[in-house]
């Protein structure tokens, strides 16, 4: 890997811990020790897409999860997400979403936005396989866990509507994050699996005892054994290189063999109650 390339990846570690404080070009390129002639075109042609661009893929999606899953007002929103005023930021919204602010709030169509996004997510993935620092990999006993499961199935672009829904019901229930811990069930890499195969599943920890009374909950169970641990602070995108080291190198390097259960996440600190930096996620691979 290049000094530039180290400088610029180092810098978009920098955006996404300050996402929410003024940035421009000249600043940038001060953090990325490259000169201000040459800065913008360096980023576009390592990484496809413009440093504003970028900034503004990276505000637009805190802005998306706030309008799906919380209450707060669009100009709040707006200013959170750092632009000067709602009109602006509606305008950058429906150029990236296809629907303003209000409309996706009402009824989300995320079909847009997973395209545009794209780039990002494909960056910040090659970005965290190329520098995959060493990872700290615990083998652990989990204590058997009942939770309540309502599955996506099908295209990962819809699951925000399957999430959506499951934060409704859990409201609804009083399952707050605060007291009930969230978890997901991972059956397939959504890049290396046909949309219609893609299944994850959103749970919450309940007691075994609990009545459903919702046709889309189902009752399921993490079974108590050995697993091994990964404990991630950053971004989804990130997520993915560590899972590939477990099973591509992990495993046969310690001798681990896995068990008929599928890998599961615990979502310690969710993202967009805290920004995706300071996101935290535990990985549970089953052991034999």
């Amino acid at each position: 890997m290049t000094m530039i390339k180290q400088r610029l990846d180092a810098l978009l570690h920098y955006i996404d811990e300050h996402i929410d404080t003024h940035m421009d070009g000249e600043s940038l390129s001060n953090i990325a020790a490259c000169s201000k002639y040459h800065f913008h075109r360096l980023f576009s042609a390592t990484y496809g897409i413009g440093v504003a661009a970028y900034i503004r893929q990276i505000r637009l999606k805190r802005a998306i999860y706030e309008l799906a899953y919380n209450d707060n007002s669009v100009i709040d929103i707006a200013l959170a997400c750092g632009y000067e005023s709602p009109e602006a930021f509606s305008r950058a919204f429906k150029s990236s979403v296809g629907q303003s602010p209000i409309e996706f709030r009402k009824k989300p169509d995320w079909s847009v936005w997973h395209t545009h996004y794209q780039i990002i997510n494909n960056i910040r993935t090659k970005m965290m396989s190329e520098k995959l620092s060493p990872v700290e990999v615990k083998i652990v006993n989990f204590p058997e866990t009942t939770v309540a499961v309502m599955e996506h199935k099908g295209s990962p672009s819809n699951i925000g509507n399957t999430i959506r829904e499951f934060k409704a019901w859990r409201i609804s229930n009083k399952l707050s994050p605060e007291r009930h811990r969230t978890f997901n069930f991972v059956y397939a890499d959504p890049a290396n699996v046909e949309p219609q195969e893609y299944q994850f599943d959103l749970c919450v920890e309940i007691s075994p005892k609990f009545e459903v009374k919702n046709e889309k909950i189902a009752l399921k169970t993490i079974p108590s054994g050995k697993y091994a641990y990964v404990r991630y602070t950053g971004s989804d995108e990130g997520i993915t290189p560590i899972v590939n080291y477990l099973y591509r190198n992990w495993l046969s390097e310690h001798n681990q063999e896995v068990r008929d259960f599928p890998l599961f996440f615990e979502r310690v600190k969710l993202f967009p109650t805290v920004t995706e930096a300071e996101a935290v996620t535990d990985i549970y691979l089953p052991l034999a």
